[in-house]
């Protein structure tokens, strides 16, 4: 039975006085959700644990010092940190997508066709409409990526958050991947008459490698590696600067015709391969170098001395990285001993991907708590201030580095040595790539930033005389199907397999081109009905 009762003066105050104080305790979080008020200092009262997954190793220690104890404190968080390995990257991920098990927040190799997928299922947290706001310097670099704007045209919202590659520092225009730049010993070279340039063809480091296997300048005998390449190195130095769509990022490429094309079936990758089975059949490459993983190729020049050419790629931060290797491994300065160039196609032209100003993502768990989305946003949010990115990059002002007279950046840290051997395994620069900052950082040598922004515009000269860069086509690579996911391999693999079959190669090859058309030629198709 419904009554109808007025309101007394004294219910009506009562009323106005509790909407009152809600307004003011809202006023007063500063917009927080529960379990992220501060006080009067600014201070998170509530301590939240936080699980994150990231391609950083953190080993027993690894979180005892200054620098985690920083964001720890900061943030009033608790870690809980799970490491992913390179190779099973891709596969742990998806894994926890599709069970549910992610945790709150993890760094994802982007697919495009899983992330449409992912989101349409409700696999992944959905950020607030005004996250752009509340969070303005997460907000400047995302919209830096390009593809934060194109994913939100097709799915109305922000699910992922693009991890970008420059933000402040972009080092050339147009912007190329990193890859594609080698490390040679320079000592050797010098020892048998090679000249030292800023770009090499695939045959004249083929040349040089043949000239240190004959005479072993550095005395090193049958632990020699003169082209120490993985199946991936030698798939970028020997047969991207040969053929540009032979690569694993951009297979598929709209011609001159008009009409789309599959770039493992064309002549220019046959000379890449030719030249790749020519250097292995010369003993150049290691007998059992298509079974190495990650740094093993690397590690015969940074740890043992025993190669002549390593791939090393374009970043400042790399070529720290081997400078301290070798003084660690092999006592040595290697500014004596190491000569880093890109490589091109034996016509003289450089080839490589323009690339697109994103590499992997951060994504959520769909049933992360306000709370805790909030504080990891605050989190990012602060490590993409020029603040969060001096304490990422170079430690703690007046301890890890200072201003000089002329209000220059100096490191403060002793000759020979990086910030990851005082802080080991910095996980907490979740979102910018370190990339950005190595262009500018005092902590790595001057020579060796001004070598890499050199090498990335001497890309950006010849790839753009020689129009040979591949142009990072939105449409083909944000595309998705299931005839696009059938007609994708492992190239780097296919191609170490081709150079060691046995018989003519150029057959050999033809053949494998034709045996991959029933699910190449499908998708070819689409290609040229859509686009």
């Amino acid at each position: 039975m419904k009554t109808k009762k007025k309101l007394s003066v004294r219910a009506l105050f009562a009323i106005t006085l509790s909407v009152v104080m809600l307004m003011v305790t809202a006023c007063s979080s500063q917009g927080a959700s529960g379990g992220n008020e501060k006080d009067a200092e600014g201070n998170y009262k509530d301590n939240l644990t936080i699980s994150v997954a990231n391609l950083t190793e953190i080993k027993n220690g690894n979180l005892d010092n200054d620098f985690h104890k920083f964001w720890t404190d900061k943030f009033n968080v608790t870690w809980d940190y799970n490491y992913i390995d390179w190779d099973s990257w891709g596969e742990k991920l998806r894994l926890w997508i599709n069970s549910g098990d992610l945790p709150d927040v993890a760094v994802w190799n982007y697919v495009h066709g899983d992330a449409i997928n992912s989101i349409e299922q409700g696999l992944f947290y959905k950020f607030p409409d005004d996250w752009k706001e509340r969070w303005p310097n997460v907000a400047a670099a995302y919209n830096l990526t390009g593809l934060g704007d194109k994913l939100e045209e097709l799915t109305g919202g922000t699910y992922v958050l693009p991890r970008p590659i420059y933000f402040e520092n972009k080092p050339a225009d147009p912007l190329t991947n990193q890859i594609g730049v080698i490390a040679l010993r320079k000592d050797w070279a010098e020892a048998v008459g090679f000249e030292l340039k800023d770009a090499y063809t695939t045959t004249e480091l083929n040349e040089y490698a043949a000239l240190v296997k004959e005479k072993d300048p550095g005395k090193v005998g049958n632990k020699l590696v003169p082209l120490s390449y993985n199946a991936a190195d030698a798939m970028t130095n020997m047969i991207m600067p040969n053929s540009v769509h032979a690569m694993t990022d951009s297979p598929f490429y709209k011609g001159e015709d008009g009409q789309f094309h599959w770039g493992p079936a064309d002549p220019e990758t046959l000379t890449g391969l030719k030249l790749m089975q020519k250097a292995y059949k010369d003993g150049l490459l290691n007998p059992e170098f298509y079974t190495w993983k990650n740094n093993e190729g690397q590690n015969n020049f940074k740890v043992t001395g025993t190669a002549a050419v390593t791939s090393l790629g374009g970043l400042a931060s790399y070529r720290q990285g081997l400078d301290s290797d070798m003084k660690k491994n092999l006592g040595v300065d290697s500014d004596e001993l190491v000569h880093t160039a890109i490589v091109v196609g034996d016509d003289g032209k450089y080839r490589n991907m323009e690339q697109a100003n994103f590499w992997s993502a951060l994504i959520f768990n769909p049933d992360i708590s306000d709370e805790k989305f909030e504080r990891i946003m605050d989190l990012i949010d602060y490590s993409a201030t020029k603040e969060g990115q001096l304490l990422i990059n170079m430690g703690f002002e007046g301890k890890d580095w200072k201003y000089d007279e002329n209000n220059e950046l100096v490191s403060l840290l002793p000759e020979g040595t990086v910030l990851e051997d005082k802080y080991p395994a910095r996980f907490e620069g979740l979102y910018l790539l370190g990339d950005d900052f190595s262009v500018v950082n005092p902590a790595i040598k001057k020579d060796y930033r001004d070598r890499a922004v050199k090498l990335f515009e001497e890309k950006a000269k010849l790839g753009t005389e020689g129009k040979s860069l591949a142009p990072y086509d939105w449409d083909v690579n944000l595309y998705d199907s299931k005839a696009k996911s059938q007609a994708s391999f492992d190239y780097q693999n296919e191609y170490a397999n081709l150079i060691l079959k046995n018989g003519d190669l150029e057959a050999n090859w033809k053949e494998w081109v034709n045996s991959k058309m029933s699910l190449v030629q499908p998708y070819l198709d689409e290609l040229n009905d859509k686009f």
